[in-house]
């Protein structure tokens, strides 16, 4: 006997994961081109990246054993920073000799952010903005835990109106889900100074990609993909704006 024809259903389904692939292989290496077109060309424009993984490194063995620890007891992987975000974030701080550094949505790179500048031997300010209170009262816990200053933390809906606009060295914005992190993007790259650094986290999503980059570029403002640096396990990986001095 002949096999049975497909019912429309399936034929329909199959289809639509066919589509579903290629539509995936168009995008996928776009990106990855681009990641590796601007891992040579941002280091033009920042200089403290051109060789900065062996700077990582030391900061990533330094950091997986707490953020194990951190995602098993207080956050979970998926919304934890990345050992690669923050071992990039540390190493950018040291070869930049940054005096001040704001996290937009606090947790592990908040620990991680206080207890390095705590060993350094100069003043180092470091801020936390959430946009629950609920979760910043459980950095705020951690922080104690570990013997950190916890008195830098705010809740966004009283920190924006605080005026400090290009107070900072560095910004890491990881503030909320996606939808509040593209509507206070603005506000956010805002906060760092004239040739300050702003990295913008789960840059893996498209979605939000996409209009942060259209928005961001449309402004005139420049924007690398550190994908080559910073991507993890969970595909996550960040971009990178330097303000410009002027």
């Amino acid at each position: 006997m002949p096999p049975e024809a497909p019912s429309p259903l399936r034929r329909a389904l199959k289809a639509g994961k066919v589509l579903a692939k290629r539509h995936l292989q168009d995008i996928a290496p776009s990106e990855s081109r681009r990641a590796r077109q601007d891992h040579i060309a941002v280091v033009g424009a920042i200089p403290e990246l051109d060789g900065i993984e062996s700077d990582m490194a030391p900061h990533a063995a330094r950091l997986t054993p707490v953020h194990v620890d951190y995602c098993d007891r207080v956050g979970h992987p998926v919304h934890a920073a990345s050992v690669e975000l923050t071992a990039l974030v540390l190493a950018l701080c040291e070869r930049r000799k940054v005096d001040s550094v704001i996290d937009l949505g606090s947790g592990f790179t908040s620990w991680a952010l206080r207890d390095w500048a705590q060993k350094q031997d100069r003043p180092i300010t470091v801020h936390s903005v959430d946009d629950s209170a609920e979760w910043l009262e459980k950095t705020r816990a951690y922080l104690t835990e570990t013997n950190l200053a916890d008195d830098t933390l705010h809740v966004w809906s009283e920190f924006v109106d605080k005026g400090m606009a290009g107070s900072f060295d560095l910004v890491v914005h990881d503030l909320g889900f996606m939808d509040t992190r593209y509507e206070v993007l603005d506000q956010a790259v805002a906060l760092a100074r004239a040739g300050g650094i702003v990295l913008l986290d789960d840059m893996h999503k498209p979605d939000f990609r996409d209009k942060a980059l259209a928005r961001m570029e449309s402004q005139g403002k420049a924007v690398y993909s550190l994908k080559t640096l910073t991507r993890d396990k969970l595909t996550r990986f960040a971009y990178v704006h330097p303000v410009p001095m002027s």
